[in-house]
């Protein structure tokens, strides 16, 4: 009972302003303790989520390898879609300073200069820009972009040593 009657004269003592301010800091440092318990509940709850993810990328990643070949097939016997545009992004497509097949259009007038170029591999190149020359505005050929996509062995042996070297690790 002494202890209260003392916090009772303590707080007599004290002026209005002073009461203010001790109980707005109290109040500031509940505040503080909330907030830190939220963002480690949420940190919890993330940890959670991220570790159950990790448990099931793995058998996605599996199932993946299994039909990797069938998805190869299917992205080299793919057409691109055609892009149905709304009533709005036509009326746009018609304002618009550039459309955006003007955009497709102009990308192959200009093309970068090489000075030299050098095979190191069948399937590597390397080749030195022209700094001087560095942009070709005349542009005769369009240029193609071919894509190749390395054998199933090879990849099935790459993605056969990333797993022995995962295992080394661990």
């Amino acid at each position: 009972m002494q202890i209260f009657s003392d916090i009772i004269n303590f707080i007599k003592t004290l002026s209005f302003v002073d009461i203010v301010f001790f109980f707005a800091v109290l109040a500031l440092m509940l505040l503080i303790i909330t907030l830190i318990y939220f963002l480690r509940e949420n940190n919890d709850s993330d940890i959670e989520v991220n570790k159950s993810s990790d448990k099931k990328e793995l058998t996605s990643d599996e199932a993946a390898l299994l039909s990797l070949k069938e998805l190869t097939e299917a992205l080299e016997n793919a057409e691109p879609k055609e892009v149905n545009l709304n009533r709005y992004e036509e009326e746009q497509e018609e304002k618009a300073i550039i459309s955006y097949e003007e955009l497709l259009n102009r990308k192959n007038d200009f093309a970068i200069n090489y000075s030299e170029e050098e095979n190191i591999d069948e399937e590597l190149t390397i080749k030195k820009v022209d700094l001087d020359n560095l942009i070709n505005k005349e542009v005769t050929e369009p240029q193609h972009i071919s894509v190749t996509v390395i054998s199933y062995d090879k990849e099935e042996a790459f993605l056969q040593a990333l797993k022995t070297l995962q295992q080394t690790l661990n």
